[in-house]
């Protein structure tokens, strides 16, 4: 069986929730801590982050943009 190789490209809209750990500097007399850090990561005021896991990617849309044969 003759076969040769192509590549298909396509462009797909992808929708993730991804899960993401933030390092937050939190003076101590702060009491509320977790309202405190959200404030900080919504203003950007974050030392780090990292996404640390992927808990859900659903695909919403997709379109063949080209086929063309492989090199």
């Amino acid at each position: 069986m003759n076969s040769r190789k192509y590549v298909l490209t396509k462009y797909e809209t992808i929708q993730r929730t991804e899960k993401v750990e933030y390092i937050v500097e939190i003076p101590v007399n702060i009491r509320n801590k977790t309202e405190y850090a959200d404030e900080q990561v919504f203003d950007n005021n974050y030392v780090d982050y990292k996404v640390v896991d992927i808990v859900d990617s659903e695909k919403l849309d997709e379109e063949i943009c080209s086929l063309r044969k492989s090199s």
